[in-house]
């Protein structure tokens, strides 16, 4: 299944929104769980924990400069055991992403990042596998909105299914 592009999308997402609020399977948390975002040279960080002999197992957390602002949240049930796919929404910032194959800042344990994420953890795509010396060809569509880009891309994807 694909990732939803919206935060609160129905009982299949989870995650933290930029105020302080946590939305699990379609339920937000009702009081703020952590101060808003920082604007400026903060690095952020999210933990999904998946150790099944961890307290925290099946929880995600909210990390800012390597300190967890946010309590373990849990992960909704029906997504346990899935493949996940992470999304990141932002508006009005810089953003900068890193899967690895280390941590930005200093963590206050040992924890692998998704580059160095265990086997059995992670569910590799056929797409990955290909030889690094393969052509590789990326696609970015940008458009505005009310203006056909949905259409655009549903008719582009039927022509050139390889995207």
């Amino acid at each position: 299944r694909a990732s939803s592009l919206f935060l609160d999308d129905g009982a299949e997402s989870f995650g933290f929104d930029s105020e302080g609020h946590f939305v699990g399977a379609g339920q937000w948390s009702q009081e703020q769980l952590y101060s808003p975002f920082s604007p400026y040279n903060s690095v952020y960080g999210v933990l999904l924990n998946v150790d099944p002999s961890s307290p925290n197992a099946n929880t995600v957390s909210l990390f800012r400069d390597g300190v967890r602002i946010s309590k373990p949240q849990p992960v909704p049930e029906g997504m346990r055991g899935q493949v996940l796919y992470p999304t990141i929404n932002y508006k009005n910032m810089t953003l900068h992403v890193n899967f690895g194959p280390s941590s930005f800042t200093t963590m206050p344990f040992a924890c692998r990042m998704l580059q160095d994420a265990a086997a059995a953890d992670i569910e590799s795509a056929a797409a990955a596998k290909a030889k690094a010396s393969a052509k590789r060809e990326v696609l970015f569509p940008v458009g505005l909105p009310d203006e056909g880009t949905f259409g655009w891309l549903d008719d582009f994807l039927k022509e050139n299914p390889q995207f």
